[in-house]
């Protein structure tokens, strides 16, 4: 499809399972972390779904907005233009309120919520002024439904609920499609890392998830709509 797609969290899980979907349509995709390695090896996994010269690897971390300023730029400047943007990068901890410690909250909230912010804030104004392209934030059915000891991570996944509504109210008239994806619970690292102890028969496959991104990005739902991805 030819289609420009920048991916945040792109080495693994949903991230990179999303780019292989794209990858195997002909499109051009955009894959970082803040890991050199990881990337390199992202990399060479993923020319195996489409052309090498369709990917783009680079090293950033989304909570600083000095990488967030020269991934898009880097983008822009390789591809040329950003039909579709990602938001997927995140983390969390998995403690009771009382036990979490400040920079437990605050990496929580600024992977999760800010990093989505910084994104947005550099890609709505280049989409405006082409006017159109499809923004997907990646939220969580624990963006609507608050559980116990997921209260940093809750509370970054509801903001990117918030975050979508605003923006796509705010970007009505310009041709933009802005979604929030609200997965269950996916058998990925970010997962297995909590020690929830789920069996992987009760998760979501990621590449499931990515095959539902993959459909969303084609921007035929009204803008501003939260989607749930459960089955």
């Amino acid at each position: 499809m030819n289609r420009i797609v920048v991916i945040t969290g792109s080495t693994r899980g949903i991230g990179f399972s999303t780019a292989a979907e794209f990858l195997k349509s002909g499109d051009q995709v955009v894959i970082f972390c803040r890991h050199r390695v990881h990337v390199a090896k992202a990399i060479n996994q993923l020319a195996g779904f489409g052309r090498r010269q369709n990917i783009l690897g680079l090293v950033g971390d989304v909570r600083n907005e000095r990488d967030v300023k020269r991934i898009v730029a880097q983008s822009l400047k390789h591809f040329g233009r950003i039909d579709i943007f990602i938001n997927n990068a995140g983390i969390a901890a998995y403690k009771e309120l009382e036990k979490m410690t400040q920079k437990e909250w605050e990496d929580t909230l600024d992977t999760n919520l800010k990093g989505c912010f910084f994104f947005m804030r550099r890609v709505v104004p280049v989409m405006k002024q082409r006017g159109s392209g499809v923004i997907i934030n990646i939220s969580s059915g624990l963006g609507v439904s608050g559980e116990a000891n997921f209260s940093a991570y809750c509370a970054s996944k509801f903001g990117v609920i918030g975050l979508t509504q605003s923006v796509a109210d705010e970007t009505a008239d310009t041709g933009l499609r802005i979604y929030a994806l609200l997965p269950g619970a996916v058998n990925t690292k970010l997962n297995w890392d909590l020690g929830l102890g789920m069996k992987p028969s009760e998760l979501l496959s990621p590449e499931h998830v990515a095959k539902r991104i993959f459909e969303l990005a084609k921007g035929k739902r009204r803008s501003g709509q939260s989607v749930t991805v459960y089955s």
